[in-house]
């Protein structure tokens, strides 16, 4: 045992000192007597604490309560410690042991500590407000102490249970509960954040489980963390008493319906519980969508509250508690990633979503909750987690469920007003995200009627987004950092798009929306001709001469400028090149894509200007490439005139497409193909001879697609 444990009881004993005589917080348990009190005595299971209590013997009723907390085999955690033997011959088989996370646990007792891409020595006793902002905000939300429970498990070794209990003696000791709740971050962060104790009110338990029969985990330690519990599930009780939208709260119920789940021994547990289950009942119905997505509309926090809602719903399965509405749509959450997914299985990197991070482990989670074999297609198979949320047998079930491709490619989320555009599901195909999404708050971004755009790689990106305390997060927010039009090089203009039409074929897909503000309007309009490339249509109205500038971002490597186009230029794989059909001048800048939460890599962004007089029409084609010569030449062959551009592509196989594509549907001819519609291509080659039209608005009805005499 280490050195330090004889001057714990000391270093106990003027802390509890000092907080008697500072000013007590309404939301703290003060003494022994008032741990207690908050307690249900009357059952037979609490006979030997009640006995105690009344002879106000504290030890022996610490010691009695950390016996019953021991040999309850109620309520249980999503998995128990009585699981260990399975769970460990579960890691022998599928990943290599538990010992994998010695090393991880051995630098935490080292202190030795990187969290957020920020490495830091620390000192032996923490100094918990330690700075940068989110990096203390990690700090104290104890996910290290998975890696040392798991080590634990793993070799017996007692050291990760007695630094267990010293950071936990170490954080309750040094971070009173504050009087009032407060998400005040100050100059180095806060640890008593509403959503960092709604995470702790869930952690902690998993903690429990892992050190629970270790014999550092005393009743001492058993009674402080159960009393800091205590003042966690009184914190978030004022806190949580009217409905707020965003992740935040239902991480913070979470915490509190957690709390009052696993110590239903405490008179207010039913309590916490209803008010937590609640809550999270009235975030399912109002803040997912009718399509399945989260509120906040950014895929990040869209799979973050997803998983929490998995989460919460096993706990309650597993301990027989019903909670109608709790899973009304969550099935549907899992459809969003799947129609999100890039060919490469990650979610684009939208409004606050880092940087597009894998789908994989949370569609093995829906695989495996809902049965589906087309989650299961998508994702990375059985996850570790698998174990600890569906018990030691989850590989074994995800291996009998026999993947299968989605029966469908491109789709709208009708209530997101996200697009996608793709070819199929292999990480060779063909997918480009349109942004129609309305602004959702703290994380959305200025990226309305943006595209992305992903053919074998990422092509045309979203900057994504770094930790929050880092200055080039407020940039990455900003529209300059996006895909879309700036109008005199002015953030875009300030209002939620409008979904004007949607339609999609296995020959081509078409969408258009339209922003409005300030007297000016935006109108974007992209069509995709498959497999070969995306037709995007810019049509802004207003009053007067303006300088009108197109953004498209390309990933950190090569690019070049080849006359007025732009190229990425990787030397294997694909590329994809940028031509403005219309007089644009164009500039190749830089920019900073995060490559982490602290880390930046340069990238190039092609900029296209021109001054116009209002309303103008500017055309981009967007052409993806394994190899330049078979990319087609583009002419420009009638602007048309009021919100109209005609065009053609002539390919070096002897295909020739001619597109005209319109703002509003209007009455289109190309030779002697006509249509009254918003885009029509007329293909003729050795391929194949196509009439493209696309319908005027938003429905269910297809493309209209003729194949024309040879």
């Amino acid at each position: 045992m280490r050195t330090w444990f004889p001057f714990l009881a000391v270093f106990l004993a003027l802390t509890t000192l000092s907080r008697t005589n500072a000013e007590v917080s309404p939301f703290a348990i003060t003494n022994e007597a008032d741990f207690f009190s908050q307690l249900n005595l009357a059952g037979p299971a609490l006979s030997q604490v009640r006995l105690a209590v009344e002879a106000r013997q504290w030890t022996g009723a610490k010691k009695a309560w950390a016996e019953h907390l021991s040999h309850r085999t109620t309520p249980r955690w999503m998995w128990s410690r009585r699981d260990r033997p399975a769970l460990i011959r579960a890691y022998d088989q599928y990943f290599g042991g538990l010992g994998r996370y010695t090393n991880a646990a051995d630098r935490v007792l080292a202190r030795d500590f990187d969290l957020l891409g920020v490495r830091k020595q620390l000192a032996h006793d923490l100094e918990w407000l330690h700075g940068p902002i989110e990096w203390t905000h990690v700090l104290s939300r104890f996910g290290y102490w998975r890696d040392m429970g798991r080590a634990y498990w793993a070799t017996g070794n007692p050291a990760y249970a007695e630094d267990f209990v010293y950071l936990l003696q170490n954080w309750i000791n040094s971070n009173p509960v504050p009087g009032k709740v407060t998400n005040d971050r100050g100059r180095n962060g806060s640890v008593w954040r509403t959503l960092e104790a709604g995470i702790r009110g869930q952690s902690w338990f998993e903690a429990m489980e892992l050190f629970g029969d270790a014999p550092a985990f005393d009743y001492e330690a058993k009674y402080l963390m159960t009393r800091s519990l205590v003042e966690h599930a009184r914190y978030l009780e004022a806190w949580v008493t009217t409905f707020r939208a965003g992740n935040w709260q239902v991480c913070e119920a979470s915490g509190l319906a957690t709390i009052g789940i696993m110590l239903p021994e405490l008179k207010q547990a039913a309590a916490w519980r209803e008010r937590g289950l609640d809550y999270l009942v009235q975030h399912m119905e109002k803040d997912v969508g009718a399509d399945g997505m989260h509120w906040e509309l950014t895929p990040g926090y869209h799979t973050w509250v997803m998983n929490q809602f998995a989460s919460i719903s096993l706990l309650t399965k597993g301990n027989g508690i019903q909670v109608p509405g709790l899973l009304e749509r969550h099935e549907k959450m899992f459809e969003i990633l799947e129609v999100l997914s890039r060919p490469d299985r990650t979610y684009p990197a939208v409004g606050d979503a880092g940087r597009g991070q894998s789908i994989g482990e949370s569609m093995g989670y829906g695989a495996l909750l809902y049965g589906r074999a087309d989650f299961r297609q998508l994702s990375s198979g059985c996850a570790e987690d698998c174990l600890w949320m569906f018990g030691a047998g989850a590989c074994e079930k995800t291996s009998a469920l026999q993947p299968v491709r989605p029966d469908f490619t491109s789709a709208l989320l009708p209530a997101a007003k996200y697009m996608v555009m793709r070819t199929g599901w292999e990480p060779q195909d063909q997918y480009l995200l349109f942004d129609c999404a309305p602004w959702r708050g703290g994380h959305s971004h200025q990226d309305r009627l943006q595209v992305t755009v992903f053919a074998g790689r990422n092509l045309i990106v979203d900057s994504g987004m770094c930790s929050y305390d880092q200055p080039l997060s407020r940039e990455l927010r900003k529209s300059a950092a996006h895909n879309v039009v700036l109008i005199d090089g002015r953030e875009q203009l300030q209002a939620d798009p409008r979904l004007l039409a949607w339609s999609a074929d296995e020959t081509a897909d078409f969408a258009s929306g339209m922003i409005e503000a300030e007297g000016l309007s935006h109108q974007r309009s992209v069509l995709f001709v498959k497999p070969g490339y995306w037709i995007v249509l810019d049509h802004i109205v207003g009053e007067g001469q303006h300088e009108l500038t197109r953004l498209f971002h390309f990933p950190s490597g090569p690019a070049r400028a080849d006359q007025n186009a732009a190229h990425t230029a990787f030397p294997d794989g694909m590329n994809i090149r940028v031509q403005p059909v219309d007089d644009a001048k164009l500039e190749l800048r830089t920019c900073q894509i995060p490559t982490g939460s602290v880390t930046s890599q340069e990238a190039t962004v092609a900029v296209f200007h021109a001054k116009v007089s209002l309303p103008a029409t500017l055309c981009t084609v967007l052409s993806p490439y394994s190899d330049v010569r078979q990319l087609p030449r583009i002419t420009a062959i009638d602007a048309g005139g009021r919100g109209e551009m005609r065009l053609r592509l002539d390919f070096p196989d002897g295909q020739r497409d001619e597109v005209a594509m319109a703002a509003e549907p209007r009455p289109l001819r190309i030779g002697t193909c006509q249509a009254q519609s918003r885009a029509l291509c007329v293909r003729k080659g050795p391929v194949a001879n196509l009439n493209i039209s696309v319908p005027s608005g938003i429905g269910p009805e297809r493309l209209k697609t003729r194949v024309l005499p040879r």
